[in-house]
């Protein structure tokens, strides 16, 4: 407590945080708040942001601001040059009139939640397709610049909102459309609960 103000510092699970932030890519361009900062909110402990900002904020306050470098590690992870496949172009199922080209960015549908939704396509040969299945960002630190707008416990509201597209007037558990979803960004190499 200071001056009468209690403050309270950001928890590793269930703190709401809402930030105003710049991100770019290390020694690259402006990802977002390239104008004016763009702003973000989360519940921690959800894995809804790269580990590294979510790790580097826990224990500070509100009013803080904080600038800082995420590795690639604690980001979107590095790459692997495994997940650069050659596909042949009749496993591909475009629409006529669409022409594959390097960049395109396809859906993937694929059994199992460990792969992403989309892909990119890295090369068109003749008879095959190169697709990318890291993550764009993967490999890339992030430098962040941020300024901590509100902390505070989440409220049971906090965490339903973040899972639901309209309010529940009950507890988000079962009965409001079951548990949450966890977003998975970067790699989680257990390390946030040394």
């Amino acid at each position: 407590m200071q001056g009468g103000v209690t403050f309270y510092e950001i928890e590793p699970a269930q703190s709401y945080v809402r930030i105003s932030y710049t991100v770019k890519i290390a020694d690259g361009p402006v990802l977002k708040g390239a104008g004016e900062p763009a702003e973000m909110d989360f519940v921690t402990g959800f894995r809804q942001v790269v580990p590294g900002l979510e790790r580097r904020l826990v224990g500070k306050a509100a009013g803080m601001r904080l600038a800082f470098t995420v590795p690639a590690e604690e980001a979107f992870g590095t790459r692997n040059e495994e997940l650069v496949i050659e596909k042949r172009a009749a496993d591909f199922h475009f629409p006529p009139h669409i022409k594959p080209y390097p960049g395109m960015e396809i859906p993937l549908v694929a059994p199992g939640t460990a792969v992403p939704e989309t892909v990119a396509i890295k090369e068109v040969r003749a008879e095959s397709i190169v697709i990318d299945l890291n993550h764009p960002l993967a490999g890339a630190a992030l430098e962040y610049d941020l300024h901590i707008v509100e902390a505070r416990p989440a409220s049971e509201q906090d965490i339903c909102s973040e899972w639901q597209e309209a309010p529940c007037s009950e507890s988000c558990g079962d009965s409001c459309g079951g548990r949450p979803h966890e977003i998975v960004l970067g790699v989680d190499d257990g390390s946030r609960d040394r």
